[in-house]
């Protein structure tokens, strides 16, 4: 086996472990948050989708441009 081959193998044996590495970190502080905070969005804030389907439901609510509604 070449030096060449040894680094490259040594190289991608440290790149997956710094991949596990930062998974587990990542794992653990979602499972720590999960546990200490209340479920849902903090200080009552909505996800993308639900501030898109309130919007779309506003827009629809209002008149055309232009338009009187109807009295």
């Amino acid at each position: 086996q070449s030096d060449w081959e040894r680094s490259r193998a040594q190289r991608d044996r440290e790149e997956r472990l710094l991949v596990t590495a930062w998974y587990n970190m990542g794992l653990a502080l979602q499972q720590q948050e999960g546990g200490s905070a209340p479920r849902g969005p903090p200080g009552g804030a909505q996800s993308f989708l639900a501030q898109q389907r309130l919007a779309t439901a506003a827009r629809r609510a209002r008149p055309p441009h232009g338009r009187t509604p109807p009295s």
